[in-house]
């Protein structure tokens, strides 16, 4: 018997289109806003305050994009057309922000062209991808009318955003770097096929959400504005202290781990290993294959430990690894190759390194995810302290804090760049990336010789201090945290019943005196 779409339930055509649209979205955001500082030191020749002007964009950039959400947000809660209010900003925000991706990668400019260049393509993709990806994950809650829903459409949502996200790791080192040769022959011509690779694949994912997923028109429903407001969100900070510390430990927890993934471990590993992008990839293999794991097993280890003790334990194995990477970074020597995979020579270094970082990602992904719901707790508790829970306010300081933190991250792996001099090596590789962009007779293989050359001649100075950096600064932002976690964060397991408890005996009180 066919379904009938009138049915309040969230239809299977719906639930696919809406979960598998983020496939390429999140493949085009990581290959902007993960690989763009790469893309720059590698194929741009930049002096130090050309550098820091790049660097200064990207920060106000993310701060900008911070501020820009709850503004969006209204507008599209605004919007009446006949295809819904969701549908027409996230086909708006896919066309225009494919654009800007396309031309940042593509328009061949350096110097302080480049920089006045990408500060516009920069604030130009905060705002249209804004308009993307506050539309799609605001069309959520109106899909899944129950929370059962809800949480089985976030869910499989989420494994397409891994996915995502895994295949722009796993493609986009490997073919800028070793494997170039198929795309140009050089970073910069790789960087700019796989502009329009990316875009193609958002393009195309997005048309099956947009095209697949039915939504009603807004035409002649009531303008039910809920607008969110700055005021408002600083209102429910000053008066939810547990939201307070709990995004402040979400924010030194991300600044701290992002400038290892930010940055500092691609280039520690060119510098150490050699141009390799498999190299790049195969580091957070581990982590990656630990960190499904946990996820497939949390429901049953919490239910055993409980959140304190788990918080408590994922934060001793994140400091734990970065421990161990510091000690082997600094006192393992490089050695001989073991053995070759996929053309990566592999040492014992290498391997230990692997390891190492295997434990920063499980125990990392463990205290994210607590923290996380931890989180959302505040929603109960600001609901028995001010008697309205607020979600919408509340779970907007999520994005607001993560763009806070890669703002932050920007601006310390920036200091660090320039107080270790990564800048007198990344700008020869740039000349000679160049030189395999312009010269027909210069080929791939004799530019990632000359490369692989050029860093052979990176004094281990430099190669230390990333390392130290690597590891030091994570292990301050995270038991600084877990400090501030014990000390102020209040809500575990037994006050967070209680709380949920004295809630619904006021409600019971409430109807009975109604």
């Amino acid at each position: 018997m066919k379904k009938n779409f009138s049915s309040d339930s969230l239809q299977p055509r719906d639930f696919w289109c809406f979960a598998s649209g983020t496939l390429g979205r999140d493949f085009a955001y990581n290959f902007f806003v993960n690989y763009l500082l790469t893309f720059i030191l590698f194929t741009k020749s930049l002096t130090d305050l050309q550098f820091t002007c790049v660097s200064v964009i990207i920060v106000g950039a993310r701060i900008f994009d911070a501020f820009n959400d709850p503004v969006m947000g209204g507008i599209i809660e605004n919007t009446k057309t006949r295809f819904g209010k969701f549908r027409p900003w996230i086909a708006i925000g896919a066309l225009s922000v494919s654009v800007v991706i396309v031309l940042t990668f593509s328009i061949g400019v350096d110097g302080w062209s480049f920089i006045a260049f990408l500060a516009v393509m920069y604030f130009m993709f905060s705002i249209t991808f804004t308009m993307n990806d506050i539309a799609y994950w605001g069309m959520l809650p109106a899909l899944g009318k129950t929370s059962h829903e809800r949480n089985k459409l976030m869910s499989v949502s989420q494994l397409f955003v891994t996915a995502g996200g895994g295949l722009a790791g796993i493609c986009i080192p490997a073919l800028t770097t070793t494997y170039s040769a198929y795309l140009g022959g050089s970073a910069a011509s790789a960087y700019k096929y796989l502009s329009l690779i990316a875009t193609a694949l958002f393009l195309a994912t997005t048309a099956i959400t947009v095209f697949g997923v039915r939504e009603k028109s807004t035409l002649d429903t009531e303008n039910k504005s809920n607008t969110l407001k700055l005021k408002d969100m600083f209102n429910v900070l000053k008066n939810n202290d547990q939201l307070l510390y709990s995004a402040l430990i979400m924010i030194l927890y991300s600044v701290g781990t992002g400038v290892v993934t930010g940055g500092l471990s691609t280039t520690y590993i060119y510098f150490e290993f050699g141009y390799d992008g498999m190299l790049t990839t195969a580091f957070f293999a581990l982590g990656a294959v630990l960190s499904i794991i946990f996820t497939a097993t949390f429901p049953y280890i919490i239910k055993k430990t409980g959140r304190t003790n788990l918080i408590l334990a994922g934060t001793a194995v994140t400091v734990f690894g970065y421990a161990f990477m510091l000690i082997v970074g600094l006192a393992v020597p490089k050695g001989n190759v073991l053995f070759e995979l996929l053309g990566m020579k592999i040492t014992v270094k290498y391997l230990l390194l692997i390891v190492a970082n295997g434990f920063c990602s499980l125990g990392g992904g463990c205290f994210y995810t607590l923290m996380f719901l931890n989180m959302a707790n505040t929603v109960e508790y600001n609901e028995w302290k001010t008697g309205k829970r607020e979600e919408s306010l509340i779970f907007s300081l999520r994005p607001f804090s993560a763009k806070m933190s890669s703002a932050l991250v920007q601006l310390l792996i920036m200091v660090i760049y320039l107080a270790v001099g990564v800048l007198d090596v990344t700008n020869g590789i740039s000349e000679l990336d160049k030189l395999a962009t312009t010269d027909p007779t210069y080929t791939s293989s004799q530019m990632l010789s000359d490369i692989n050359k050029l860093l052979q001649s990176v004094d281990d100075g430099k190669k230390n201090a990333l390392m130290c950096c690597m590891c030091i600064i994570p292990i301050i932002f995270m038991i600084t945290a877990i400090v501030i976690y014990r000390k102020k964060f209040i809500l575990d397991d037994k006050t967070y019943e209680k709380l949920k408890i004295e809630i619904e005996n006021r409600k019971i009180t409430d109807e009975i005196t109604d």
